[in-house]
């Protein structure tokens, strides 16, 4: 829920200033995870997490769109996008390392200490294209001409959220990332019980094969940003190019159809590096496609209002998923998973298209 908030703020004090806060507020939450001293602290040190960690997305999504025109955008987004995924490979032995040596709450403290690390290279690295000290003044001027100025910050926080409320593409929008989302959570939070439950996998099994799906989910974006790139430098227009890539993502996404049926668990495994590959193809181009429907000066916005539609979805679909195993085992969950992907891919066909004004000819056809 907090990702509407986070997106007003970044749309109403800048990428640059509103990063610090987020990741100077996600760290030090993190940290006190290490002072819990019970399930009500660990709570509450869980929800500031939340609150700072959810302008995360919005406020990268406008720092790639400020600094890259949209032929490029699709792979820029995918760098971006591709740290979560990495981090999720990468955290479980770091942690793993940590609290063994010097026990649980080193994990917590020393992973946060991380932000800290990154906001240093943040202070030194970033500023707005306009007052970059890097930039020539013929680099700026090539830049300002492909992205444009940063449009003066209005009065309102929010960057116009009445008029994205308004559009019909955010709601489709909004619900597109509802059904797609509920994919890539379930992989994340079901996938390790599934593994053991119904494929026999022992903890250390679990362990030494189920971090794959993670990293295929990042060559997926990477492939989705080249590939929606290069749509666009053939000829194609930015929210065709986009989506081409996102529906070719989401046709792969329904290999959870059949992952279930699989005769051994190595390609169990197979089918689901399959739908998280799609997964990835889809995320990377769901931001680059903000990126080139709704104006700058609001982007932020718009990427946490459908953002947390998405987490909604992906949340209540997680929850369901629960209650599903326990009475019906994991077959039906699999056959959602592999059925919703279709209705994602309809809804951003015939309901997402360019919000009025957004890219100065204000042009609603999609092609």
């Amino acid at each position: 829920v907090a990702q509407l908030g986070a997106g007003m703020v970044v749309d109403k004090i800048g990428t640059r200033a509103s990063f610090i806060i987020f990741v100077v507020a996600w760290s030090l939450s993190a940290m006190a995870h290490a002072f819990a001293r019970g399930a009500v602290s660990l709570g509450v040190f869980r929800c500031c997490l939340a609150l700072s960690e959810a302008g995360n997305w919005p406020a990268g999504a406008k720092v790639v769109a400020r600094w890259f025109p949209p032929k490029r955008r699709g792979m820029a987004m995918a760098v971006f996008d591709s740290g979560a995924a990495l981090g999720a490979v990468l955290a479980p032995p770091l942690d793993a390392l940590l609290a063994m040596q010097f026990g649980w709450r080193a994990a917590f403290a020393g992973t946060a200490v991380l932000g800290f690390i990154w906001l240093l290279g943040w202070l030194k690295v970033y500023k707005e294209p306009e007052q970059h000290a890097w930039l020539s003044a013929e680099d700026r001027a090539a830049v300002l001409r492909e992205v444009g100025p940063v449009p003066a910050r209005g009065r309102e926080s929010g960057g116009g959220l009445r008029a994205i409320i308004g559009a019909g593409a955010t709601w489709g929008m909004l619900v597109t990332r509802m059904l797609a989302t509920p994919v890539w959570w379930f992989y994340v939070f079901w996938l390790p019980d599934y593994l053991g439950q119904a494929r026999g996998f022992s903890l250390m099994e679990i362990g030494f094969y189920g971090w794959i799906p993670y990293l295929t989910v990042d060559f997926g974006k990477v492939s989705g940003g080249v590939l929606s790139d290069r749509l666009l430098a053939g000829g194609f227009r930015d929210t065709a190019a986009r989506k081409v890539a996102m529906v070719i993502g989401g046709l792969m996404m329904t290999a959870g159809l059949l992952v279930v049926g699989a005769p051994t668990p190595a390609e169990a495994i197979a089918w689901v590096c399959v739908a998280t590959f799609g997964f990835g193809m889809w995320s990377a181009n769901i931001y680059a496609l903000h990126a080139d429907i709704f104006p700058a000066g609001s982007l932020a916005t718009a990427v946490g209002f459908t953002g947390m539609g998405s987490s909604l979805g992906g949340a209540a679909f997680t929850f369901a998923a629960g209650l599903i195993v326990d009475r019906a085992g994991y077959a039906p969950v699999f056959w959602a998973i592999g059925i919703i992907p279709l209705l994602a891919c309809l809804t951003l066909v015939f309901f997402v298209g360019h919000v009025s004004g957004a890219r100065g000819g204000g042009d609603k056809r999609e092609e």
